[in-house]
């Protein structure tokens, strides 16, 4: 996956960037299913076993039906097009959301 910003369609984010990243999270779930927590966490919820949240330091942390992820993330990738949210930490390694 390519670092730089490309489209809308699969945007690199910073995650510890709590304005860009609110706002691909709004696109990705839908406003009204983003919340934010007084410690800045940001949530969106799917389901009731279903969501992603960002801390501002920028772990990621999911619950998912039959998989979850918890980690801290070097950043982000939403591919807005294919309802995917990619995790990329900074070992290498990453995880995929895919929206429900």
């Amino acid at each position: 996956m390519d670092d730089s910003t490309t489209t809308n369609e699969n945007e690199a984010v910073d995650p510890t960037d709590r304005e860009a990243l609110r706002r691909h999270l709004e696109q990705f779930a839908g406003s009204d299913s983003v919340t934010a927590d007084a410690d800045g966490t940001l949530t969106a919820r799917f389901s009731s076993s279903t969501h992603v949240s960002i801390d501002p330091d920028g772990r990621v942390q999911s619950g998912m039906p039959l998989h979850a992820f918890d980690g801290p993330a070097e950043r982000l990738h939403f591919d807005h097009g294919d309802g995917e949210f990619h995790v990329v930490t900074d070992e290498g390694s990453s995880y995929t959301f895919r929206r429900p």
